[in-house]
């Protein structure tokens, strides 16, 4: 614009210039359909001046209008983002810092950008779980885009109902290069939705893959056999390959003491009496025991408490056991000696129960009141 402009400025110039320089007035003429204008060269010139300066100091004023405009807008907009960028900030860190209430003030109301979006409707479902509010939060989870679902596995293993992400989980989980993370969110989804007949598959790679450590198959296996019926329980144990008996073996036990099954486990248990290492592993199953007879592991347990009456887990094992044999006189008096502030939490339904059924009600009410 501004070259146009000299150069018809330039053109004036020399035309205005020209008649004194050849000592001639000069004369224009310019004639359109029925319309013609004439005059002197200089009149032309100044007129064709005119023109140009008006026409410069338009394109000036339009300039500014312009770029007011421009940064208007670009204000408006830029306070605006700052805004969204401010609402996702400040969500991020009440997150950090379990502060819920807060994630979900920060985003209700508020928009971030849309890059966010997700990571928005994650962070209020999320603060939904954090209120007991699973409805609310199944909700925003089915409102983030598909290929978002799995960065969220966790919160939907959360909500209880995972079976939306089921699917997508198996693909990843069953290609050969399937992470350790896909591995584990995928099991874990199978545990959720009882679909043990797929996991019982499913367990050999995550053998190989060497996926989880010992308390985490334990862990895997003490829902599994928690799903089962008693009279199933030792067939589906002996079908597992003999490597995965090793990691379920605990699990295994467990839920065979807690379905009152200590007849049949009792010479694994009596065998772990004998290994120092295993004696907290054997309170923890027999904290689970319900009815049952085991007058071998009884008298083993004895026997190695003549030695070591001090031994506090095998104290918590006899307690447990008299519990499981209907002898809650002996439990109780166990349990007194037994008992203190590291395992009182863990052992205090078992305590209870000896102590209300030998009219120490009290001391149950203390148990429960800490």
């Amino acid at each position: 614009m501004i070259g146009l402009i000299i150069l018809i400025v330039a053109i004036v110039v020399v035309l205005a210039v020209t008649p004194f320089v050849l000592d001639e007035k000069g004369y224009v003429l310019i004639s359109f359909n029925n319309t013609t204008i004439e005059g002197t060269i200089v009149s032309f010139c100044i007129m064709a001046a005119m023109t140009a300066a008006t026409l410069y100091f338009t394109y000036k004023l339009i300039r500014y209008l312009l770029s007011i405009y421009r940064n208007t807008k670009h204000g408006f907009f830029a306070r605006s983002e700052e805004r969204k960028f401010a609402a996702i900030e400040q969500a991020l860190f009440s997150a950090i810092n379990d502060d819920y209430e807060q994630v979900e003030r920060a985003l209700s109301g508020n928009s971030v950008p849309d890059k966010f979006d997700d990571i928005r409707l994650a962070l209020l479902a999320k603060a939904a779980l954090a209120n007991n509010e699973a409805d609310k939060a199944l909700e925003r989870l089915f409102e983030i885009s598909p290929e978002q679902q799995l960065k969220v596995a966790k919160l939907w293993l959360a909500s209880g109902d995972s079976s939306a992400i089921e699917s997508q989980l198996r693909v990843n989980a069953e290609a050969k290069k399937a992470t350790a993370l896909e591995l584990k969110l995928y099991t874990e989804v199978l545990v959720q939705q009882q679909h043990f007949s797929v996991l019982e598959e499913f367990l050999p790679k995550l053998l190989r893959k060497k996926v989880f450590s010992s308390d985490q198959w334990t862990r895997v296996f003490t829902a599994y056999f928690s799903a089962q019926s008693a009279d199933e329980l030792t067939n589906k144990y002996k079908q597992l390959p003999r490597k995965l008996q090793t990691y379920a073996h605990t699990a295994y036990l467990t839920q065979m003491a807690a379905t009152g099954q200590l007849a049949v486990i009792e010479g694994d248990l009596t065998k772990m009496v004998k290994h120092a290492s295993q004696h907290d592993e054997l309170a923890t199953i027999l904290n689970n025991a319900n009815h049952g007879e085991a007058h071998k592991l009884q008298a083993t347990i004895q026997d190695r408490l003549k030695k070591d009456d001090t031994n506090t887990a095998l104290l918590l094992s006899l307690a447990c056991l008299a519990n499981a044999q209907s002898d809650y006189d002996l439990a109780a008096r166990v349990f007194d000696k037994a008992l203190n502030g590291d395992n009182k939490h863990q052992f205090a339904d078992q305590a209870a129960l000896s102590y209300k059924n030998t009219a120490q009600a009290e001391k149950a009410l203390v148990l429960y009141n800490k």
